[in-house]
């Protein structure tokens, strides 16, 4: 998701941006935490995975090792996609003029997020 696209500067504008970023950091260790579990099944799928017994055992292992791995890819892909968004906004948040921290209306949704600080009335376009 792009930085200022419009379910983006539409959560933020319900939620706030503190909320919003909060939750973003939350969904995005749930990633990795998820990722980093997949490569326990990995590992475990990779102890018990042998050819001597049965193929269809086999295969069934090698499945789930695959899978997990792809779970397990995508868990981290998410995780840094997440937090680059996150950060990328974060470090817009603050007002130029006030230095307050992501105290903020957002007054319009695109084609950028514009807000206004609620501090001085200041308004800055996020990038």
């Amino acid at each position: 998701m792009p930085p200022s696209s419009p379910s983006c500067s539409s959560d933020i504008a319900r939620l706030g941006f503190r909320k919003w970023y909060e939750r973003r950091l939350i969904e995005a260790h749930a990633w990795l935490v998820t990722a980093f579990l997949c490569v326990i099944v990995i590992a475990a799928g990779l102890e018990v995975l042998t050819f001597k017994g049965s193929l269809l055992a086999a295969l069934g292992s090698a499945g789930v090792v695959f899978f997990a791995g792809l779970i397990a890819w995508h868990g981290v892909r998410r995780f840094i996609a997440i937090l680059a968004q996150a950060e990328h906004l974060g470090s817009q948040s603050t007002c130029v003029s006030c230095q307050r921290y992501a105290a903020f209306n957002v007054i319009a949704q695109s084609p950028r997020m514009c807000v206004r600080c609620r501090k001085c009335g200041h308004e800055w376009t996020f990038h």
